[in-house]
């Protein structure tokens, strides 16, 4: 019997504590709850974030592929065979040059 009434006045000494501190400890769950909701946006913008860094490096190899083709498809060894299949072929004079005298020149405003 006296182990079951210090049992009963050990549970009433600590239900009386947490009254009595109740602020205390609402206070301190809700920076729990706080430190959790912000771990987790932090693990999620880290997520994002890699997530963005990955796709940065795929568009910059695609862009370097894309540009390295295209560098290769302007050259002329290549401009030319295509060029004469439309009807088109490389120039073997001289370009003239166009000159129009000031008398025969009229502003039009």
């Amino acid at each position: 019997m006296s182990q079951q009434v210090t049992l009963d006045l050990l549970i009433q000494r600590f239900f009386d504590y947490a009254l009595k501190n109740i602020r205390f400890i609402l206070f301190i769950a809700v920076l729990g709850l706080i430190h959790i909701i912000n771990n987790h946006l932090a693990h999620s913008l880290i997520t994002d974030i890699n997530k963005k860094a990955n796709q940065l490096k795929e568009l910059r190899w695609d862009y370097l592929t894309i540009k390295s083709d295209l560098m290769y498809r302007s050259k002329l060894t290549e401009v030319l065979p295509r060029a004469e299949e439309m009807g088109l072929h490389k120039m073997t004079t001289a370009p003239s040059k166009l000159t129009i005298k000031q008398k025969d020149y009229q502003r039009q405003d």
